[in-house]
C-alpha cells in the first residue's frame, strides 16, 4: 500500500511517498515555511497553497490521488488558526513560538501564569489555549471566527472540503487544557478563569478520518512530535526519541500514565503516552551561533562565509573544554520562562572558537539531558539507545557524539528521513 505524508514544520513543510515494504521514500519535496514580517506568525493561506503546489509535483512523481491509498497529516504543535462558518481561516497562524502569554495581566502575573495557577494544569506561552485567553481579554478575537484549529486540522478541512474542524486527540492536548485521563478538553476548568470555550473544536473518534481528497482517505491530522517519533523508533521500549528541529525535544513512550510536575505528557495514537522534554532551542540555536561567526568574518574582512564546516572541525579537535554555556537563545518553559543562557568557565585558555563550539553543543544535550531527567524513574528504565531524528541532529555529528555522551547511549538515525511525514503517512495506512 501506498500513502503521501505530509508534515507542516515551522521552518519547512515536506511531502513524502511513502511505500510499505519499500527501503527509503519514493518521493520527498520540500518547501520553506516563514514567519510573518516581525512576528511569530504564518500565513494559513500561503501553507495551503504550498501543500497544493507540492500535491501537483507528487502526481507528477507517481503520487497522484489515482495511485495512493491514503494521506496523512502531521503537523506543528500548540499553535492555532481561528476558522469562519465556511472553513476558512480569519486570522494568521499563531504559532508555539507565540510570546504573548509571557505578558502581563493588570496585577502584573502573566497570562499563562494565571492560568496555570487557576486550573492546576501545564499551559504555557505559544499553547493554543494561552493565546487563545489572551486574544479574548484584549478584544481581539477575529470577527466571523467559529473554531480554532491546529495547522494540520486546518489543511485537512482544505483538502477535504469541511467547514468545521475535526481533531485529533494529539493535536488537542497540544493546545493545552486538555484531560488525558477522560481524553478531552477540561472545558468547565477553563471557563471558570475566563477562557471562551465556545470556540474550542470538536475532537476525532479512534480512527475517525477528516475525509477525503479526490475519493483518497485523509487522516486527521496528528502532532509532529507523535508523528516523528512513531516514524524514527524502531523498539519503543528500549529507545529514547531525541528530535531536533526548529526546537527540540526528549520524548520517551509508556503505557501507563504517570503524572509527575515539569514533565509534558501527550495521547500517543490510542497505544499509550509520550513523556516529552520540549525545548524551545534547537537546531535554530546552532544556526544562531553559525550566523554569529559569519557576521563577525564579514563585519572584520567583508568577506561573506559559510561558518558550518569551520565549526564542525573545530569542535571536533576540541574534544573537552573548561568552558560552559547555556545556549537558551529562546528562553524556558514553564516556571523558568524567564531563564537566560549563560557563559561559564571563561578563561584565557578558554577563550577560543573552538572551546564556544564545543561548550555551546555541549550545552544543547545537557539541556535535553535536565529535561530527560524530570520523567519518572520507571519511564527511563530499560532505555538503551538513542533514535535520533530531525535534521538539527542528523546533519551535525557533534551534536549527536554530545547526545551520546551526555546519556551514556548509543545514537541511531534510522535509513529513513523526514521521519515525521513519513510517520503521518505509515499511521494513516493503518487506520
Amino acid at each position: 500500500m501506498r500513502a503521501l505524508g505530509i508534515d507542516i514544520g515551522t521552518t519547512s513543510i515536506c511531502m513524502v511517498g511513502y511505500e510499505e515494504g519499500t527501503e527509503g521514500l519514493p518521493f520527498v519535496t520540500n518547501r520553506q515555511n516563514s514567519f510573518l514580517p516581525g512576528t511569530f506568525e504564518q500565513d494559513p493561506e500561503a501553507i495551503v497553497k504550498k501543500v497544493t503546489d507540492m500535491l501537483a509535483e507528487a502526481e507528477q512523481k507517481g503520487f497522484g490521488a489515482a495511485r495512493i491509498d491514503a494521506v496523512g497529516i502531521s503537523s506543528q504543535m500548540h499553535g492555532i488558526v481561528y476558522i469562519d462558518g465556511e472553513g476558512r481561516a480569519v486570522s494568521p497562524l499563531y504559532t508555539w513560538k507565540d510570546e504573548k502569554g509571557r505578558e502581563s495581566m493588570e496585577d502584573g502575573m502573566s497570562y499563562e501564569a494565571f492560568l496555570r495557577r487557576q486550573t492546576g494544569m501545564a499551559l504555557h506561552s505559544g499553547y493554543g489555549t494561552v493565546t487563545h485567553f489572551y486574544l479574548g481579554k484584549k478584544g481581539r478575537i477575529p470577527e466571523g471566527a467559529k473554531r480554532f484549529a491546529g495547522i494540520g486540522d486546518y489543511v485537512a478541512m482544505r483538502l477535504t472540503g469541511r467547514k468545521e474542524p475535526l481533531v485529533e486527540e494529539s493535536m488537542a492536548a497540544g493546545f493545552g487544557g486538555f484531560d488525558l485521563e477522560k481524553g478531552c478538553f477540561a472545558l468547565d476548568r477553563l471557563a471558570r478563569t475566563g477562557v471562551d470555550v465556545g470556540l474550542y473544536p470538536e475532537l476525532s473518534r479512534k480512527g475517525e478520518r477528516a475525509g477525503e481528497w479526490r475519493r483518497v482517505p485523509v487522516s486527521c491530522a496528528v502532532g509532529d512530535n507523535q508523528a516523528s517519533f512513531y516514524g524514527a523508533v524502531a523498539r519503543p521500549e528500549e529507545q529514547v526519541s531525541i528530535n531536533v528541529g526548529t526546537g527540540s525535544q526528549v520524548s520517551v513512550f509508556d503505557s501507563r500514565l504517570i503524572p509527575v510536575q515539569g514533565v509534558e505528557i501527550r495521547p500517543f495514537f490510542g497505544k499509550g503516552y509520550l513523556y516529552v522534554g520540549a525545548s524551545l532551542n534547537g537546531g535554530k540555536v546552532y544556526e544562531r551561533l553559525a550566523a554569529f561567526f559569519e557576521e563577525t568574518v564579514e563585519a572584520f574582512t567583508g568577506e561573506k562565509i559559510c561558518a558550518y564546516e569551520t565549526m564542525a572541525r573545530l569542535g571536533e579537535e576540541k574534544r573537552d573544554t573548561g568552558l560552559r554555556v547555556r545556549p537558551l537563545l529562546y528562553g524556558e518553559r514553564g516556571e523558568n520562562a524567564g531563564g537566560q543562557g549563560g557563559m561559564e568557565g571563561l578563561t584565557f585558555e578558554t577563550f577560543h572558537p573552538a572551546d564556544l563550539v564545543r561548550a555551546y553543543v555541549r550545552g544543547m544535550a545537557e539541556e535535553l539531558y535536565r529535561l530527560y531527567e524530570r520523567f519518572p524513574v520507571q519511564i527511563r528504565e530499560n532505555k538503551r539507545e538513542i533514535a535520533a531524528s530531525g535534521n538539527g541532529i542528523r546533519k551535525n555529528p557533534l551534536l549527536a557524539r554530545e547526545m551520546a555522551g551526555r546519556f551514556g547511549m548509543k545514537v541511531t538515525a534510522g535509513s529513513t528521513e523526514e521521519e515525521a511525514a513519513a510517520g503521518a503517512a505509515r499511521a494513516a495506512l493503518r487506520e
